[in-house]
């Protein structure tokens, strides 16, 4: 009797680093939805980490699936996508002794705004990056973000969770700060604070090549389906939250 030969596919995911500047591990509850689309379509994922221009340039190429994207136009001409898979939560950050006020995108108008290098939300958010607000490219290092809001050089910064209290990412946030000593002699007094409405919710998926993977596309689908009917994918990123 022949083995059962596995089916392992490569899987490109943008690549984070930490205040060292090496590769962070992927998110515990990341892993935990991975493990579970492994093991619905008895699949090995070869995990690839690239930065994000990258990710998307090889995805198009059909060097593998994708995961972690949201949508735009411009991906669109290249990429297939899933149906969602989760939602992550996109909040606005600022120093705690900013005065300003935020309850919509308009209030970002002529602010300068903290984004990862090669995020995109959208085709309705893009169109207004450097026209309503000024867009602060940067590494995708946390802290990095984090030192320039704390010394004025941005007024603020998007920051992505799957938590959906404005209160709960703050004490993170805080958290880290303390916990990471990234605050100047001058900077000890200053904190961070989330304002309670999100900027978006935006929708993750898989994605593949527009001529690759299609039918691994279509059994990702059929198993986003069933873990929604039975509540199995939902059950994991909600006990993390």
């Amino acid at each position: 009797m022949t083995a059962h030969a596995k089916n392992i596919q490569p899987l490109l995911l943008a690549e984070n680093r930490d205040e060292n500047g090496e590769i962070s591990p992927i998110r515990p509850e990341n892993q935990k939805i991975l493990n579970y689309f492994e093991h619905a379509l008895d699949i090995e994922f070869d995990i690839r980490r690239y930065p994000l221009p990258r990710v998307i340039e090889n995805i198009g190429k059909g060097e593998g699936l994708g995961f972690g994207l949201s949508k735009n136009t411009e991906r669109l001409k290249t990429m297939r996508y899933s149906e969602p898979v989760f939602s992550d939560f996109v909040w606005v950050v600022a120093r705690d002794d900013s005065k300003m006020q935020y309850a919509g995108i308009k209030d970002l108008k002529d602010k300068s705004v903290g984004i990862v290098r090669g995020i995109r939300f959208g085709d309705d958010i893009d169109s207004k990056r450097n026209i309503l607000f000024r867009v602060e490219e940067d590494q995708p290092q946390i802290s990095s973000r984090l030192k320039k809001l704390l010394s004025g050089r941005m007024d603020v910064m998007l920051f992505n969770s799957r938590m959906s209290n404005a209160k709960d990412v703050e004490a993170e946030l805080n958290q880290y700060l303390s916990d990471k000593n990234i605050r100047t002699e001058i900077q000890t007094s200053f904190g961070i604070k989330v304002f309670s409405k999100p900027f978006l919710i935006d929708d993750i998926h898989f994605t593949s090549g527009l001529e690759t993977r299609r039918d691994i596309i279509e059994k990702i689908n059929a198993a986003i389906v069933k873990g929604r009917k039975s509540g199995d994918l939902p059950a994991l990123w909600k006990s993390d939250r």
